[in-house]
Formats: structure tokens, sequence, C-alpha cells
């Protein structure tokens, strides 16, 4: 008898095919991540040159029959560019939904593996089951419609949560994007009508992957790749599921990936301090087995944080405060020019994540959308919510003398209470407090904002985000064609390639490009 898979990795497994999920909240939810996400795509293939180089087939000219139609573009390529490219058009402006914990994440980042395989085996006619010496086991791909990308997109976000929940993988130079990894890979196994046995098989793949440097969204080193870093993991998870439906023997897994000593996950790359997830009682040792596996369900979709600004995550609590301190001032009738230091109270995730004190030059729009001083003294001059064009090397604010005096006067601190209640399953608020100094001696009072709009427990959320989806869609698309995708994303039996369809750009159809 073969040595059983380490527990996580058969935990996830059984919570893919023998978990329904039935809570018509969740799938309300799904509807919404949904479009948030594709409106981020529309935004940025509308606005954003350089992710645009990145998109297409490989070798240029290749058409893929049957392939996936990027949204926002004329491309048609196969599922695994397909879900890079998706992934791309979700991530790099960093205006997708976010997800705290130990980790901090972007459970989005999902959808462009399950939109891309989803779509393409919805247009594909003979869909190949996997090879097994055991058919009957062999569960039969589920139907390609709308209520199973939802179900998909709930599942991955479940998983992607309750790992991140409590590991910090960025103590371990780790970047999150192999959380998407885990889950897109786990669900396209799924969708692809794969074995329970092979999709174990595939995850232990995933753990025993070369993972991601976090080097790129690291202060003094922040490049562009933390954009595509996202598309790039679910390609990747895209990638193995495929090779799991044609390769047989040559993608047998490896049981004990997590637990083997010494070059297992555990220790290899997490120094033996891995957690994992349960929303019941921890699992009393490493090999797991504690009371109720994971406790995985559908609540995780309904949590998101949504960015209604493109602001990294942490610091949106802080630019939402900082506009209200600037309303303060206009009532006062003070003047930018009269702030003589702005503190800023936040987590020790945003603190550790995007605090870049002092006055060294930031290199770039990926360098200025992670810094908290940068988004701050831009709120407090600008005196409205920021878009992306404010991070941009030709934009207003990169070389604004007024902002860069600004920006060294933001100080930012560490609050050892708006951790605890960042880290707190029950709150999980991302709260950040702003307190202005004026000359003089004047002090504005601190102004607490611990849920923000975009939060799931502000009651703004669901219509702003909305709204962001219309406007983001304005910039390519109609408005008929905007009413028709509202209508079609609730038909749950809609094939999943005539949703794709509705996002399709044919060449010269492309406007309103910045």
């Amino acid at each position: 008898m073969s040595r059983p898979y380490d527990k996580p990795i058969r935990d996830i497994t059984d919570y893919i095919y023998n978990h329904p999920i039935t809570d018509p909240d969740a799938y309300a939810a799904a509807r919404i991540a949904l479009l948030d996400a594709l409106g981020c795509a529309i935004e940025t293939a509308s606005k954003s040159h350089a992710a645009r180089q990145l998109l297409g087939p490989i070798v240029p000219g290749t058409i893929v029959p049957n392939g996936f139609k990027v949204p926002g573009t004329a491309y048609q390529v196969d599922p695994v560019k397909g879900a890079f490219d998706l992934g791309v058009l979700i991530r790099y402006l960093d205006h997708n939904d976010a997800l705290g914990g130990a980790e901090w994440g972007h459970p989005s980042d999902n959808i462009s593996a399950l939109l891309a395989i989803t779509s393409y085996l919805s247009l594909s006619l003979t869909p190949t089951p996997t090879p097994s010496p055991s058919p009957s086991n062999n569960p039969l791909p589920p139907p390609t419609t709308m209520h199973t990308l939802l179900t998909t997109l709930i599942k991955t976000y479940e998983i992607q949560n309750h790992y991140q929940l409590h590991n910090a993988f960025n103590t371990h130079n780790i970047d999150h994007t192999i959380l998407t990894k885990l889950s897109s890979t786990a669900l396209v196994s799924y969708l692809l009508g794969h074995s329970p046995e092979t999709t174990q098989s595939l995850l232990s793949h995933v753990w025993m992957d070369g993972h991601p440097s976090r080097l790129y969204r690291t202060r003094g080193t922040t490049v562009p790749r933390k954009g595509w870093a996202a598309g790039d993991a679910s390609s990747r998870a895209v990638q193995l599921a495929l090779w799991g439906n044609v390769a047989g023997e040559a993608m047998r897994g490896v049981p004990v990936a997590l637990s083997a000593r010494p070059g297992g996950f555990w220790e290899g790359r997490f120094a033996g301090g891995f957690r994992f997830p349960s929303l019941s009682p921890s699992y009393p040792s490493r090999e797991g087995g504690g009371r109720g596996g994971m406790g995985m369900g559908s609540e995780t979709v309904k949590r998101v944080m949504y960015k209604i600004m493109p602001v990294e995550g942490h610091g949106i609590a802080a630019v939402e405060g900082t506009l209200a301190q600037v309303e303060r001032m206009k009532e006062v009738g003070v003047a930018v020019e009269e702030v003589e230091e702005v503190e800023v109270r936040t987590t020790w995730a945003a603190g550790h994540i995007i605090s870049r004190p002092g006055r060294q030059r930031l290199e770039g729009p990926a360098e200025r959308d992670h810094c908290l001083e940068f988004v701050v003294a831009v709120a407090l001059v600008k005196g409205e919510g920021l878009v992306v064009e404010d991070y941009w090397d030709e934009g207003r604010w990169a070389d604004d003398s007024v902002v860069e005096g600004l920006r060294g006067r933001v100080k930012v601190t560490v609050d050892e209470g708006l951790t605890r209640d960042y880290l707190d399953p029950g709150k999980r608020s991302i709260g950040a407090g702003v307190l202005v100094r004026l000359t003089g001696g004047r002090v504005l009072e601190e102004v607490l904002v611990e849920f923000p709009v975009g939060h799931a427990r502000n009651p703004k959320t669901r219509e702003e985000v909305r709204r962001k989806f219309v406007r983001n869609m304005r910039l390519m698309f109609g408005e008929e064609e905007i009413e028709e995708v509202l209508r079609l994303v609730e038909v749950d039996d809609l094939r999943v390639c005539e949703f794709v369809d509705l996002f399709a750009r044919g060449e010269g159809e492309e406007r309103a490009r910045s």
C-alpha cells in the first residue's frame, strides 16, 4: 500500500471534491468578486502600456483554436498564457481585492486560472478525461457554466485565506503568490476532471516548486515584477494541471512533499514553523489530524477587502484618514504648507510591507504605490483619492517638491492594538490613525479609520465596488455592453466562453487608452 499524502494535501482535496457550496450569499459575493477583478483587468488594458507589453502569444501572430480570449484585447491564446495574461491585467495596477492575516494576499489572483481554463473547456468539443488505471474513481469534469466558475472561485478564496491567516510567508522571503499557485492548481485539477489522487499529486508538485522570493516587493528592490507575479503563479497552476491531464506516470507526486526531512517544505523553506489552517481547534502536531479538518466553507469570499482606490491595501485606511484631515483643514482655513508633521499609527503589516521612511528617491510606479509615506503625502496635497496615474513617472506627483517635502515628514509607527485587531479573525480590521501637527504647535486630533470603504464591514462597500466596475468598463465599453455583462453574470447555466466573449475587443476597438 502506498504512503498517504500529507494531511494538509488530503484536506484540500477532500474540501474540493466533497464539500458542496450552498450559501446564496457566497454566490452573490462571488459575482461581485468576479466583476471587480474583470473591471480591474479592463482598467489595466486601457491604461497600462507596460502591462500590455506582457500580453499575447509568446510567438507573435499565433492564434490558438478554442483559445482563451484575453479581456480587453484581441488576443486568443492557450489557457496557460491566458491565465498569465489575465493575471497580469487583474493585478498589475494593484487595484484588485485583498485579504489580510499573518500574510497579505489577493484571492482574485486565482480568477485568471479559473476563467482561462473554464472558457477553454467550454469551447473544446472533446475534453479528454484523465488517463487512470481505475477509471471508475475518476469523476466526470463539472459543467463549464457560470455556476461552476463561481463555485471554484469561492473555494480558491477559502483555501488561500486559510493558509495566509496563520502563516507569514513574507518573513521567510517567500512571496504570497505561492498560495495562488496552490489554490488554483487544486481547482483547475478538479475542473479538468482529475481524480482526487491526481490532484493530491499535483499539489505535492506545488510545494516542491521553487517558490518566488518576495525581493521584488521589498523596500529598495521593488520592481514591476510584483505586478505580474500572480499571473506567473496562476499560469504555472494551469500548466501543472494540464500536465496531470496527459502525462500520467511522469507527474507522479511525492506524498511527503511537506513533511520529508530535511527537504520537505516545512523544514526546507519554512524552518519548521508552518501552521495549518483550521476554523476548528488547531492541529495538535505538524502531521495534522486536528478535529474538524480544515474547517473550510464559503465565508472568505464575503469578507475580502475591495480597493476603491488603487492603493496597497495596508495604506487605504491611512489615505482615508488623511482625506478626513484635509476636510478639517478646509474647515479651519489651514493650508498644506502649514503641516509640520503627519503621524500615521498603523499595523505591523503596514509598517513592514509599505513603510519607506526618508527622502530616498522612489524609482517608478512600483515603488510609489508601495510607499505609505508617498500615498499619504499625495492625498494631503491632492485633497482627494488616488488614481493609478498618480504613481506614473510622467504623472503630476513623481517629482512634486511639496509631496517630496511632506513625504519626509510622515512618521509611521506600528501599534500593537491595531495589529491585534488586524489579525483577529473575528474583527479583521485594517486600521490606521492619522494625526496632523501644524506649525505653531496646533494639532488636528487623530482620525481613526478601522473599516475603510472597501472593507466587508463598511456599508458603502458593495455599491462603491459596483460603481468602480462600471467606471472601469466605460474605458472600453458602451453602456449597453456593460448592462449585458451585469445581466449575464447572474445566469448560472451560461457557458463561461459566452461570458468571456463579452469582454473581447477586436483590432481597433480598444479605445480611451492613456
